[in-house]
């Protein structure tokens, strides 16, 4: 029996929209064996809900001719920001792959991964894994994190679909937006190399996608103010949401976990996870 993984991921990171992506260690594990019919069996707590489709068989189907039995075991929480499909697509496919030819490319799957996803921020974190840029063209590069940070992530109980979070997001921006982004997508990269606090307090306050969701959903909005007010370096929203990653040092971690346990309450769950170096495994 082939098996691959493929971790978590926090895309956008702020001002980064669908260009930055940070790989957490979080993991969706799938097994492939040739069978005489398709089948996939969900094993572990995290599952696409009941009619979704299920992107762990869509992905093995995409690159497999030949029938596979799939098992998986996703410990991503599905539909809160955190990746979960780029990780089901990216074992999906690796794992067939596997089981039918004997190999994984990785850069295959990258891109059968950026191909389903429909932007490569996610399916560079999942496939490659630690801090990644997806560049214009829609290549991936591996970017230094700074070993001084850490992450704190707010999972909320509710999900936030990815398609209604992109609706929100104008297609066209002011000048004004562009030229303020792109010095808060600046000094965020430049911040998160060198763990410098001012760089990443300039890069708070994103206008393309994150001013728009908060107004949608101000809860998360609060989650920002909660992990910033409590010490984080750098807070944002991941991906879609509505799950928050906050940046921190050793010494505001537990503060500002606390912090923002006590604001989701019973609504949802606070992680502490490191950071994935290696993406597929």
């Amino acid at each position: 029996m082939a098996e691959a993984s493929a971790p978590a991921s926090s895309a956008n990171l702020g001002p980064g929209f669908d260009c930055l992506a940070l790989a957490i260690e979080l993991r969706c594990r799938v097994s492939a064996e040739r069978s005489e019919a398709w089948s996939v069996c969900h094993d572990g707590p995290e599952r696409p809900a009941e009619g979704e489709a299920d992107a762990v068989l869509a992905a093995a189907r995409a690159v497999c001719d030949v029938p596979l039995r799939l098992v998986v075991d996703n410990r991503i929480p599905v539909g809160r920001g955190l990746g979960s499909s780029a990780a089901a697509y990216a074992a999906g496919a690796a794992a067939a792959l596997r089981a039918a030819t004997g190999e994984a490319n990785t850069d295959r799957v990258f891109r059968v991964v950026s191909e389903l996803e429909g932007h490569p921020d996610n399916a560079a974190a999942a496939v490659f894994g630690g801090f990644v840029l997806a560049d214009a063209e829609g290549r991936a590069h591996r970017l230094p994190w700074n070993p001084t940070l850490g992450v704190v992530v707010a999972v909320p109980r509710a999900r936030l679909a990815t398609v209604e979070a992109r609706q929100v997001v104008q297609d066209v921006q002011p000048l004004g937006v562009v030229t303020r982004s792109l010095a808060r997508v600046a000094s965020l990269v430049a911040g998160l190399l060198t763990a410098d606090a001012d760089l990443l307090a300039a890069a708070h306050g994103d206008e393309i996608h994150e001013r728009p969701r908060s107004l949608r959903h101000p809860s998360v909005g609060g989650l920002l103010e909660v992990a910033k007010s409590a010490g984080a370096l750098h807070a944002a929203w991941s991906g879609a949401g509505p799950s928050v990653l906050a940046v921190v040092e050793s010494d505001t971690r537990a503060s500002v976990v606390e912090a923002l346990a006590k604001a989701l309450g019973d609504d949802g769950s606070v992680l502490e996870p490191a950071i994935a170096v290696r993406g597929l495994i």
